[in-house]
């Protein structure tokens, strides 16, 4: 949706693509591996080449690559038989050892019944609603992407752009995991989840080996496309930003330093306990500067799994353990508020320190004020909340359309409260995102898939990761957290992955149909309700004219100075004609240095019926077309054979962006 330039785009993209395209043709194992490893490696990579705007593919070259590599690995294996026995004959050796690494992967299961096909469909049709929503319904253009001022300083793709910020993570992200599962060998879960969970710790040391150097060395190192994390003095390692590392460092390494102390456990090795002591100061020097999110979440985790490890090494009687867990529980919050007093007191310039001193101002007001409580906490994240809440008003069971928070942002004409930041962001949180974006309807859409995946998979205890780290935060708006926490809510840390009673139920003859059944129904159902809204936007040059008061001008880059000149690309515009006779009459000049073998002009009745169609002339600077409108014409399409990018006066258009001559 966002042009980039060749040059820029090509090399990181081939890279990432080769990085998960060949592993997964070698094995699946390595696959797996080198995918989850570049997540948390490649992501800004694109940044490396000094242009800030290659950063928003993210990882794409690298999910492309895994689930291609994925697809063709299994083609050629049913190709070459590999249900059959494979003789290792000399001359087919490397054959041979190929198909003994990749095992049938065949599921037993069709297609359709899978869990995940419910929520590919969805993830399809909220892109589908969001292209019909920015680009219009293509009636003017054909299938192709149209280009409109959607405000009148932001293009329609931008608009898409800013959807598909949030949108390209996710839907990568499941068809990934989607692809892996259809390919494991078994129906057990275990392999691709410790796959993939020795892959993100190997990411993970690479990430503390570049934070611990971002601290001791220079904040510039490898930071390039974090620089507001850097202004605020924070280390980000290879992550997209602060916020991804302040949840993204303490997650992982409570997930590494609690295989550590397990493993110590089973088999009684110091080396893992002083590993896993050593890896929880290291982690918390490097928290020294990360944001209030790293904090909350270490000293949750970290207290919770001090006080199972304790109660378990040092209480037998399960009565006692529990009732001293609870009471244990109960004394966080108090031993919290008296660490955060105590650090308010420092003359110290870490986060840390700066949250106990908001904590402090904001405590004695909670009760009487929470909102003020909550602007004294944190500024922008009351803008936020109070933006976020006005958009659910607005649209409470249907939602804005996924992704839109940031283009409310950017809306001249939206009333209310107004942000005085300039930065693009997301509502504070997970939950007020979903239901700002998709409403109550879609949030039960999404969660009803979340919880179907749980269920299958027997992770009851996943669901605590809906109310901990979802809650800081949209962490699925960048792909590396949004590969996190897909892995971990999906696949479940231990990869136990199996229901006896999902199982039992998909035996029986009306379950699996029943599931399949609402997994299509309530996506088809959200977006027949949704797409009620778009009928009255109109097409071509009158898309969102009820909005904007004003017709479109279908033009990529709106005009600015020094030349005040509209920007067109592609190969098909239209726009309404002027009614004044005057101005009905005259020269269009097309500026560009493009070629094209036919560019022509066509009038159009208020019908849309073509009622003459005439040739530009091609010169030196571009094209060239003179005349008259005949009578009755009310829109005037402009067709070009090849795509073009030209020019055009502000001066070329009325007030009402109604073309005249």
């Amino acid at each position: 949706m966002e042009p980039v330039p060749g040059p820029s785009f090509y090399p990181s993209f081939l890279l990432q693509f080769a990085f998960g395209f060949f592993p997964q043709m070698y094995q699946r194992k390595w696959g797996r591996i080198f995918t989850a490893l570049g997540v948390f490696t490649f992501l800004r990579l694109p940044f490396l080449s000094g242009l800030p705007m290659v950063g928003s593919y993210q990882l794409v070259g690298l999910f492309l690559g895994s689930i291609l590599g994925i697809w063709t690995r299994e083609v050629i294996l049913v190709l070459m038989g590999r249900n059959e026995t494979a003789l290792p004959k000399q001359s087919e050796q490397i054959l041979t050892d190929w198909m003994i690494r990749n095992p049938t992967g065949k599921s037993a299961l069709p297609l359709w019944y899978s869990t995940y096909f419910g929520f590919v469909l969805f993830l399809c049709i909220l892109t589908l609603l969001c292209l019909f929503q920015y680009q219009g319904l293509g009636l003017a253009t054909g299938l192709g992407i149209q280009e409109y001022l959607y405000f009148p300083s932001l293009s329609s793709r931008e608009a898409m752009g800013l959807s598909s910020k949030i949108l390209v993570p996710m839907s990568f992200v499941v068809l990934y995991l989607f692809s892996e599962e259809r390919s494991m060998p078994t129906p057990s879960k275990d392999s691709l989840s410790e796959q993939i969970r020795f892959g993100i710790f190997l990411g993970l040391g690479i990430n503390l080996l570049v934070m611990s150097i971002q601290s001791v060395a220079s904040l510039e190192f490898f930071s390039e496309g974090t620089l507001e994390s850097v202004k605020a003095g924070r280390t980000t390692g290879l992550l997209q930003d602060s916020g991804s590392a302040s949840w993204i460092l303490p997650v992982l390494s409570s997930l590494w330093i609690t295989k550590l102390i397990t493993n110590w456990r089973k088999s009684k090795e110091r080396f893992s306990l002083i590993l896993a002591i050593l890896s929880f100061l290291f982690v918390t020097w490097l928290g020294l500067k990360q944001g209030k999110a790293f904090w909350v979440i270490w000293t949750i985790t970290s207290a919770i799994g001090i006080i199972h490890l304790t109660t378990d090494l040092w209480i037998i009687s399960i009565t006692k353990k529990r009732i001293t867990r609870v009471v244990l529980y109960l004394l966080i919050p108090i031993l919290g508020f008296l660490v955060l007093y105590g650090l308010s007191f420092l003359k110290k310039d870490w986060d840390l320190v700066a949250l106990s001193k908001r904590f402090m101002e904001a405590f004695p007001v909670w009760r009487r004020e929470p909102l003020l409580a909550l602007e004294r906490m944190d500024h922008t994240r009351t803008e936020l909340l109070t933006i976020c809440i006005e958009g659910i008003k607005n649209n409470l069971w249907l939602g804005n359309g996924i992704g839109s928070f940031p283009l409310a942002l950017l809306d001249p004409f939206r009333t209310g409260t107004k942000t005085s930041i300039g930065m693009i962001d997301f509502p504070p949180n997970f939950y007020l995102w979903l239901v700002h974006d998709l409403g109550f309807v879609g949030s039960f859409v999404f969660l009803f898939f979340i919880g179907v995946f749980l269920w299958e998979r027997g992770l009851g205890k996943q669901t605590l990761l809906l109310i901990i780290p979802f809650f800081f935060g949209v962490q699925i708006q960048n792909s590396d957290g949004a590969f996190l926490c897909f892995y971990l809510i999906l696949l479940g840390e231990k990869g136990s992955g199996y229901s006896p009673s999902f199982d039992k139920l998909r035996k029986t003859i009306w379950f699996s149909p029943l599931l399949l059944i609402l997994s299509v129904g309530f996506p088809l159902n959200y977006a027949l309700f949704y797409s009620g809204r778009y009928w009255d936007l109109g097409i071509g040059s009158e898309y969102r004219k009820t909005q904007l008061k004003e017709y479109q001008t279908a033009a990529t880059i709106p005009p600015r100075a020094p030349n005040y000149e509209y920007e067109f690309h592609g190969k098909v515009w239209e726009w309404k004609l002027s009614e004044f006779g005057s101005a009905r009459s005259g020269r269009i000049f097309l500026e560009t240095t493009d070629k094209s073998p036919v560019v022509e002009v066509l009038f159009l009745n208020s019908d849309r019926t073509t009622i003459k169609q005439e040739l530009f002339t091609e010169t030196k600077w571009g094209y060239v077309w003179s005349g008259e409108c005949p009578k009755g014409a009310s829109y005037l399409r402009l067709k070009s054979r090849s795509k073009l990018e030209f020019r055009l006066p502000k001066s070329q258009f009325d007030g009402n962006n109604r073309i005249q001559f």
